[in-house]
């Protein structure tokens, strides 16, 4: 979900939608999207994305808010803390179920039109 979670911020900046992105980068948006929800983008379409995006292959590899405080807690700390973290995971997960549902509703449509 981090890797989402910076492209989504230099789009911002850029004023550009992640639509707009996989078309550029030749991707549909599900695919896209859901390779940058699991963090599982290969490097070769990172460095595209950097290319389209005019940023430096690094932007995407900086550290997230929320690991720098994985990174400072002690196992003393309450687990109030990490809360911010699960909401964020859950977050992602429901992203993941919402594009899984979209992907089965475009190959039922897909089924009945090859059906005709």
């Amino acid at each position: 979900m981090f890797l989402k979670s910076v492209v989504d911020g230099i789009l911002a900046e850029q004023n550009r939608s992640l639509s707009w992105l996989a078309a550029e980068m030749g991707k549909t948006f599900d695919g896209l999207r859901l390779s940058l929800i699991r963090c599982s983008i290969k490097y070769l379409d990172l460095q595209k994305m950097a290319k389209i995006l005019n940023v430096p292959v690094s932007r995407f590899f900086t550290e997230p808010a929320e690991y720098d405080i994985l990174i400072k807690t002690t196992i003393n700390e309450p687990l109030e803390e990490y809360n911010s973290i699960y909401k964020t995971e859950f977050k992602s997960c429901q992203e993941m179920v919402e594009t899984l549902k979209s992907q089965l509703k475009d190959k039922d449509r897909i089924i009945a039109l090859l059906s005709k």
